[in-house]
């Protein structure tokens, strides 16, 4: 099982959301940004670096907001949703081809990778 780390990033009420670029992993699909953790690496530290290499802003990493488990095709994810602050919104897509920031009652009207999906409910029950 692969452990995967994403961003809970929070601005003036909204929620950021990434969309998987063509050729990619699940394009297509929006997603909480981050990737796997690697070798004795916190939720905490992968998210930063995830963020940096993924949208190209730095980042300090908070609490775990909550954890999910799905099983794909291709194996299963264990998925921690971190809640992370931005130190810029000027981002550089490298596996993304759209950002947005929606409030969180809209976050299920967007196309979730399945394993986001238990994170924007949380997300849903915690701020409506």
């Amino acid at each position: 099982m692969k452990k995967v780390a994403a961003a809970v990033v929070y601005l003036d009420g909204k929620v950021l959301l990434t969309r998987r670029a063509p050729g990619e992993k699940l394009a297509g699909m929006w997603e909480f940004p981050g990737g796997k953790l690697e070798v004795d690496e916190t939720p905490q530290r992968c998210i930063v670096r995830e963020i940096r290499e993924e949208l190209g802003v730095y980042s300090e990493a908070g609490e775990i907001l909550t954890e999910s488990t799905f099983a794909y095709p291709g194996g299963t994810i264990h998925l921690i949703a971190v809640e992370l602050v931005l130190n810029s919104t000027h981002f550089v897509l490298q596996v993304h081809d759209r950002v947005e920031w929606c409030l969180p009652r809209e976050l299920l009207s967007y196309e979730l990778a399945p394993a986001d999906i238990p994170i924007a409910m949380e997300i849903i029950g915690k701020y409506g």
